[in-house]
């Protein structure tokens, strides 16, 4: 699987074509911040390395809630197949055309009303996605069917502790509206839905010290 970072001017010019879209957050990844830039960048490296460690690079894999389309490049590169879902995934349409990737299929929809069958991914990566659903329950119920029995999700999930809320200051962020739950809390839930914890990093610098995002691989129990 490789790592795949797609041209910054590619990447600047989707993002102002659908600068209305403001569910889609592809402009923290060609930031003109450096530093705010691959402060982003570096979640999407530590879950690369996390699924080479755990997946085989064969079979199917779901880009759950991933309408901006940065990580699918990657994820492209270590699967044979590659769905993705998003009620909004213009940016990822536009982006797959411009990259020419073949094996991705991109699904316009909402997950209640769409299901893709059970058992039917090796792998889901949801990143920076299950903290924006104010009902959890619903998604990690699609995602528990949705998972073959030996797979793997992979989530990316910000802490929005202190460390966290303090960086919006210099980087002129706000708190988003629909960021409804902590990381630990999403992580309680997955828990409580049927999902053991296999493998956690936390981002920036793996171990819990000043965590601002946790990197985590589960399967069902």
């Amino acid at each position: 699987m490789k790592y795949v970072k797609p041209d910054l001017e590619l990447m600047r010019r989707v993002a102002g074509e659908h600068s209305d879209n403001e569910d889609i957050a592809l402009d923290v990844y060609c930031s003109e911040n450096v530093l705010f830039r691959e402060f982003f960048w570096f979640r999407l490296w530590m879950l690369t390395r996390m699924i080479r460690r755990l997946s085989d690079g064969r079979g199917t894999c779901l880009d759950f809630g991933g309408g901006s389309g940065v990580f699918m490049p990657t994820l492209a590169t270590g699967f044979e197949r590659v769905q993705l879902i998003d009620l909004n995934a213009d940016q990822a349409r536009e982006l797959k055309d411009a990259l020419s990737v073949d094996n991705v299929t991109i699904v316009s929809a909402d997950i209640v009303d769409h299901d893709f069958g059970e058992g039917k991914f090796d792998a889901i990566v949801a990143a920076d996605v299950l903290e924006h659903f104010q009902d959890l329950q619903f998604p990690l119920d699609r995602l528990k069917r949705w998972l073959a029995d030996d797979g793997y999700l992979f989530t990316s999930l910000p802490t929005e502790n202190i460390f966290y809320r303090g960086l919006r200051i210099p980087f002129r962020k706000q708190k988003p509206a629909d960021h409804y739950h902590t990381a630990r809390h999403v992580e309680k839930r997955l828990r409580d839905s049927g999902f053991r914890k296999v493998m956690g990093w936390y981002h920036p610098l793996f171990v819990p010290l000043f965590p601002l995002f946790r990197i985590s691989a589960w399967q069902k129990t």
